[in-house]
C-alpha cells in the first residue's frame, strides 16, 4: 500500500509540473494565435501552433544538455574526472585515452553526466555541492537569460521561444533541485540534502563513482578493494543501497549465488527505495533465484507482468537482462531456441557495450552458467 501511495505521489508531481509547462504552451498559443493578427488564415496560425510545439520539444532536449553540461563544468571546476556524458540513449566515454560514442540508456532518466575523482581522505573534505548543482545552476542562468532576451527583444518569435524556454529550463532546475526522495525518485536535490546531513554520504557516492570509472575502463568487481564497498551498518541513503547492490554483483561475479540472494532481498525491504532501484533488484533476485533452485512458484511470483514490462525495455541497453533472460530460458524453461538467441545477442552486446570492467563480467556469469549447467 505505501509503495503504491509513493508511485501515485511521484506521478501526481511529476503532472502537476508537467501541467505548469503545457498551460504555459497554452496560453502562448491562446495569446498568439487566437488574439493575433486576425487577418491571418488558418494555414498560418496551425504553422505557428507547430512552431510552438517544436519549440517546446527542442528546448526541453537543450536544457538536458545544459543540465548535464553544467554537471560536467562545475564538476571540473572542482576536481572531478570526466567518465561519461549521456543524451537520451548516446552516450560519449573515454577509454584508454580516448573518445567514444556508444548506446545506453537508463529508465527514467534523459541524460547523466558521471565523473570520477581521486581518493578523499576526510569525509567532510570530499567536494561535492558544486558538481550535484551544476546542473540545476546552468538551467536557472540558462532561464534568466531567455527572461532577460523576453524583456528586451521586440520580435514576437522570438519573444515566444524565450518564455518557452525560460519556462522550461525553470521546470528542469525546479524538478532537481527538489528533494524528491520521498516520491520515490533520486534527483539532485536528494543527493545535496544527503550529503549536506551526513559526510559520510560524500563517501558512499565517492565511491559509487570510482566504481564506475573503474568499471568503465575494463576493471571487475572482484578485482577492486574491497574498501570501496563498505557500508555502515543502518545506512539506508540511496547510495548505500548502489554499494549493495555493487556488492551483491560482486557475489554473483564469484559465483556466490545465495549470498547474492540474501542481499538483494535485503534490498527489497527498503521501505522508500526508489522504483528503478526495485525493479533492478527484483531482476537480480529472480536470477538468483534461478541459480539456487528455488521453486517454480517463487520465480513466477517474480516474473509478473510488471517486470516483464521492465525487462523488456531495459534489454535492449543492459547486458544484465541478457544474463537474466539466458538463465531463464536455459536453466529454467530449458529452451534451446531462444537460449541460443540471447547468447548471440548478449555476445553482439558485449562487443558494443561502453562499459567495459561490466561487459567482461556479465560475459564471464554466462559462459559459466554454460558450461557448468
Amino acid at each position: 500500500m505505501a509503495d503504491n501511495k509513493r508511485k501515485n505521489s511521484s506521478k501526481l508531481l511529476l503532472m502537476a509540473m508537467g501541467g505548469i509547462v503545457g498551460a504555459v504552451a497554452g496560453f502562448l498559443m491562446m495569446k498568439y494565435l487566437v488574439n493575433s493578427d486576425s487577418n491571418a488564415s488558418g494555414g498560418e496560425k496551425l504553422l505557428n501552433a507547430f512552431v510552438i510545439l517544436i519549440s517546446l520539444t527542442v528546448t526541453y532536449f537543450l536544457g538536458i544538455i545544459i543540465h548535464e553540461a553544467g554537471h560536467l563544468v562545475m564538476g571540473l571546476l572542482t576536481g572531478y574526472k570526466f567518465v561519461s556524458f549521456r543524451i537520451g540513449s548516446y552516450i560519449l566515454v573515454r577509454q584508454n585515452g580516448k573518445f567514444a560514442i556508444r548506446r545506453f540508456a537508463v529508465a527514467g532518466t534523459a541524460g547523466q553526466c558521471l565523473m570520477t575523482h581521486d581518493i578523499v581522505e576526510k569525509d567532510e573534505d570530499i567536494p561535492y555541492f558544486w558538481y550535484n548543482f551544476g546542473g540545476v545552476l546552468f538551467n536557472l542562468v540558462s532561464a534568466a537569460l531567455l527572461g532577460l532576451v523576453y524583456l528586451n527583444t521586440s520580435s514576437r518569435l522570438l519573444a515566444t521561444y524565450s518564455v518557452i524556454g525560460m519556462f522550461v529550463y525553470l521546470y528542469l532546475g525546479i524538478m532537481n533541485i527538489l528533494p524528491l526522495k520521498k516520491f520515490g525518485l533520486a534527483n539532485d536535490g536528494s543527493n545535496i540534502l544527503e550529503c549536506y546531513r551526513d559526510p559520510g554520504v560524500r563517501r558512499l557516492i565517492l565511491d559509487v563513482l570510482i566504481i564506475n570509472a573503474e568499471q568503465s575502463q575494463g576493471k571487475t568487481l572482484d578485482s577492486m578493494p574491497d574498501e570501496l564497498f563498505e557500508i555502515r551498518d543502518g545506512d539506508d541513503s540511496i547510495s548505500a543501497v548502489s554499494i549493495k547492490l555493487f556488492r551483491a554483483a560482486r557475489e554473483l561475479e564469484r559465483g556466490n549465488y545465495e549470498s547474492a540472494k540474501a542481499i538483494y532481498r535485503e534490498i527489497l525491504e527498503k521501505k522508500d527505495l526508489v522504483e528503478l532501484l526495485v525493479k533492478e533488484t527484483q531482476c537480480e533476485l529472480m536470477f538468483c533465484c534461478i541459480m539456487t533452485g528455488e521453486p517454480a512458484k517463487v520465480i513466477d511470483e517474480l516474473y509478473d507482468d510488471e517486470l516483464q514490462k521492465y525487462i523488456q525495455r531495459s534489454a535492449k541497453f543492459l547486458l544484465s537482462r541478457q544474463r537474466l533472460m539466458y538463465a531463464y530460458y536455459y536453466i529454467y524453461k530449458q529452451d534451446k531456441v531462444n537460449t541460443d538467441k540471447v547468447y548471440n545477442l548478449a555476445l553482439d552486446m558485449a562487443k558494443q557495450n561502453y562499459n567495459l570492467g561490466d561487459a567482461k563480467a556479465e560475459m564471464g556469469i554466462i559462459e559459466h552458467i554454460k558450461e557448468n549447467y
